[in-house]
Parts: structure tokens; C-alpha cells; sequence
């Protein structure tokens, strides 16, 4: 009878998360959110007692707040924004829309999977970030795809893809980089900002960038890795090559206009009248380009 008080162990009563209100000999029990109490099951924590009841499809409150921190995610701005401010005085931009996500989020197990598939197969998500008219709504309107800036640890592994560097991209799969690596002294200097839709480029960062060791490297016409290929390369005439260098960098291919103008500077071999070095500049200038630092 020592472990147990009317058929109750003591460890689970002690587990009911009761607080004594200081100077008061009152006791405020455990209540949920929604001010229901809890309904305690024999041999079950209160971690558990609590999981249960914030993943149930009644909770009004985790399938709101996990759909509107991957639209967040997706969109570089909330429904809800900021994302973590659920108050009465802070009301979602599109609160119809911000139910029926929650709702198909619930009714299908909160799969993430699904969500995200939902959200990515949506007209609104593959808006282009040009808008037609004279002017951008504002953002929160989400009339087009908002442009917002890339991460740390997305501009660092965006260099390691375009520049196709091999030494870092053999650690890049590490989650932590090493103290004083290529990555973690790079993500030093770009600091995750507030709110990605107003990314804006310190003087430091952009510094940091034209200057940045990797890029050094890599935009050198015969260490560089994708530009000593492309360079080198005896089927591609300076047009192809041109475009090469824009697919590497921006997955894209270069406009009539910039194709003309960059050919031309290529062929003539830029300042130094080597056509290397030229090739060169034109990498360096696409990776220290706003495009690049962009989501578009």
C-alpha cells in the first residue's frame, strides 16, 4: 500500500503537473489550452497525455500553426505573420483559406508530405514573381511569388553546386560544420534575418562574397573547377559557353540581350584582352549577382 494512494501510484500523481501558487494554499491543476482538463490514463505520462491531445483533430490549434509555418517556410511570409503571434489582434490574411489547411492537414494524419505537396501543386505557390500590372499588391496578398532571400546555409550550398567544388561538397552533408570551416565562417557573416521577403545585403556580406576565398578560387579561370571545364571546353564557342556559366549560376539561360552584350565582352577579352580571364569576370559577376542571393 506504500506506492499507491486509492489505486493510483504516487509517480503518476506526481506526473499531473499540479503548481502550488506561491504565498496561497491554493493548487492549480493542469488544464489544456482550450481550459479542458486533462483526462489522465493509468500509467501514462503527462508528456503523453499531452501529445495525444495536441494531435487530435479537434485541437483548433497545432494544425493552424504547423500549416501557417510551412506557408511561412514555402513563402517567406505567414498567413498568419509573424508566424508565431496566434492573438486576437494579430488575424490571418486569408483566415478561409488558413482553416481548409488545417482541416485537409488533420483529416490526413498531419502528413507533412501531403501538405507540402498541396501547397507546392497550388496555383498561388508557382506564381511567378514578375507581376503584370504597373505595380506589386502588397505581399500578403500573394497575387505573385514573393522574392525572398536565400539563407546562410542555402547561399553557401548554392556556391558548392554552381562552382561545382569538390572539397567542400565531400563535408557538406555534416549538419555542423567544423569551427573556423569554409561554411561556418560563411554563415558568420550572413546571419539569419527577420523577415526573408525584405532580405536586404549588409556592406559586410557583399564584401564578404566578392571577396570570399571560395569565390576566389572557384572564378579563377584554370583552378575553378565548373569554369576551368567550361573554359576548356573545345565544343562550346563563347555563346555556349556564356550560357553555360548562366545555368551553373542561376539555372537559367541568359536573355538575347545579355547573351549579346557578354559574348561581346568575352570575345573581346575584357580589360585584360584575355578571354580566360574575361569568362571569368562574367562568372564572378552572375555569383555576386542579386539573382543569385534571391528565391525567385
Amino acid at each position: 500500500m506504500g506506492d499507491f494512494f486509492i489505486g493510483t501510484p504516487l509517480m503518476e500523481l506526481k506526473d499531473r503537473r499540479e503548481l502550488i501558487i506561491p504565498g496561497t494554499d491554493r493548487v492549480a491543476q493542469a488544464v489544456f489550452l482550450d481550459g479542458k482538463e486533462p483526462q489522465w490514463k493509468y500509467q501514462a505520462s503527462a508528456r503523453a497525455t499531452f501529445a495525444d491531445w495536441m494531435t487530435a483533430k479537434e485541437n483548433p490549434f497545432f494544425a493552424h500553426t504547423a500549416v501557417n509555418r510551412l506557408w511561412g517556410q514555402l513563402f517567406g511570409i505567414g498567413i498568419v505573420e509573424p508566424v508565431d503571434d496566434f492573438s486576437t489582434e494579430n488575424k490571418p490574411s486569408h483566415p478561409e483559406l488558413l482553416d481548409e489547411l488545417a482541416k485537409q492537414f488533420a483529416e490526413h494524419g498531419f502528413d507533412l508530405k501531403f501538405i507540402v505537396r498541396a501547397i507546392c501543386l497550388s496555383k498561388t505557390y508557382q506564381q511567378s514573381s514578375v507581376y503584370p500590372g504597373p505595380s506589386k499588391p502588397e505581399t500578403r496578398l500573394f497575387a505573385c511569388m514573393p522574392v525572398k532571400g536565400l539563407s546562410a546555409d542555402q547561399i553557401f550550398d548554392s556556391l558548392i553546386q554552381a562552382t561545382g567544388n569538390r572539397e567542400n561538397s565531400r563535408g557538406n552533408s555534416n549538419r555542423f560544420a567544423a569551427i573556423n570551416s569554409p561554411k561556418s565562417t560563411f554563415q558568420q557573416k550572413f546571419a539569419a534575418q527577420e523577415k526573408r521577403t525584405e532580405f536586404q545585403t549588409s556592406i559586410p556580406q557583399a564584401l564578404a562574397l566578392m571577396n570570399n576565398p571560395l569565390v576566389a578560387t572557384e572564378t579563377h579561370p584554370e583552378k575553378g573547377d565548373t569554369l576551368a571545364a567550361i573554359a576548356s571546353a573545345p565544343f562550346l564557342d563563347t555563346a555556349g559557353k556564356v550560357e553555360a556559366l548562366y545555368l551553373a549560376a542561376l539555372s537559367r539561360r541568359p536573355t538575347e540581350q545579355e547573351s549579346c552584350r557578354l559574348v561581346s565582352y568575352v570575345d573581346q577579352g575584357g580589360n585584360d584582352r584575355e578571354k580566360k580571364k574575361a569568362l571569368s569576370d562574367v562568372f564572378w559577376a552572375l555569383l555576386n549577382s542579386p539573382e543569385f542571393l534571391f528565391n525567385h
